[in-house]
């Protein structure tokens, strides 16, 4: 008897579309597409991490650092409204700026 080639699997193939008409959510490497629900989901979860693990611990330093400095002298504070002014916007600052840097 002849030999005969190892049956092999048959995977159905995806057409191939011009790049114009692919979806932006298809992997081409893969075969899969992303579903947006995922995609979502991901982005979501991104978030959260930079908030939790990146922006909150900075601004609480940033925080402590600055009413630091404005007890020990170096920083003046407002005959008003004290520190409060000056930790605040160290916060926003930090906060904002580490969520930036972690999502892009």
């Amino acid at each position: 008897m002849a030999s005969e080639p190892p049956h092999e699997e048959k995977q159905p193939k995806m057409p191939h579309l011009p790049p114009d008409k692919q979806s932006l959510l298809f992997c081409p490497k893969s075969k899969v597409h992303i579903h947006r629900g995922e995609i979502s989901k991901i982005i979501r979860e991104c978030k959260e991490e930079s908030f939790w693990k990146r922006a909150l611990p900075s601004a609480l330093v940033g925080m402590l650092i600055t009413q630091g400095l404005v007890h020990k002298g170096y920083l003046a504070s407002n005959p008003r409204f004290g520190s409060l002014p000056k930790v605040a916007r160290k916060s926003f600052f930090f906060v904002t700026f580490k969520k930036f840097v972690f999502l892009f």
